[in-house]
């Protein structure tokens, strides 16, 4: 798909947007894949990518600028693969495609003026990763559901680990060791150290969380979309 996509941007009527429609954007034409760059620049403002990619599900009709909307989420879409690879015991190549197709079935269905359209079709995207690796997890190997979320700007974990206390899924406490272990990168024997818990019970817990978190993100009942937005 990112051959397609580059292609597209390739072509002599290469594809693109006015951003004198976008608000936030400089008054010129931008093609897909300088756009593709202004989408992912942290300073970009959540209204223009916001605006953009609501400009992208009026055009989705258009074969062309479907492959051009999957095309800007593929850092995502690739992140979310290769991290959930290692743990995935079938043939990389379906896990793309489930994780592919879990992006286009929410661009297709999702309406215009919905919020928060880059994280509900990302998260789209990790939810069928997950629900597919869960059906083919290697034995003994715990998912990475907190790596293979794609950071800002378009998931952020913290949000998650906080509409998952929210409503139950995990303990506030290990919400918190998510976060610092997962998510900052302290280790679990410093975290042992700190608060004089044993590594091994730090390590149990995690586990169970994670695990817990898991089930919630593949049953629908943490995300974007639903009854909470992230951005």
């Amino acid at each position: 798909m990112e051959a397609a996509f580059l292609t597209l941007a390739d072509s002599s009527a290469a594809l693109g947007v006015n951003g004198a429609d976008i608000p936030g954007m400089a008054d010129r034409w931008f093609g897909l894949r300088e756009l593709r760059v202004e989408l992912a620049r942290p300073q970009t403002s959540v209204a223009t990518r916001q605006a953009v990619w609501a400009f992208l599900l009026r055009s989705r009709e258009m074969d062309a600028w479907k492959v051009a909307a999957v095309g800007m989420a593929m850092p995502a879409l690739r992140h979310i693969t290769a991290t959930l690879a290692p743990v995935y015991r079938g043939d990389i190549a379906d896990l793309d495609a489930e994780v592919l197709t879990g992006f286009v079935d929410v661009l297709s269905g999702l309406p215009v003026g919905a919020r928060g359209i880059p994280m509900r079709l990302v998260f789209g995207a990790l939810r069928a990763g997950l629900v597919e690796v869960v059906s083919y997890r290697k034995p003994g190997m715990d998912i990475p559901v907190l790596d293979a979320v794609p950071r800002w700007p378009w998931l952020d974990a913290r949000w998650l680990l906080a509409q998952a206390t929210e409503r139950g899924v995990i303990s506030p406490v290990d919400a918190r060791l998510l976060l610092v272990n997962r998510v900052r990168g302290v280790a679990l024997a410093e975290l042992s150290a700190r608060g004089r818990t044993p590594g091994e019970e730090l390590a149990v817990r995690r586990r169970r969380a994670e695990r817990d978190l898991v089930a919630a993100v593949a049953a629908g009942r943490v995300g974007p979309g639903t009854g909470g937005e992230g951005r």
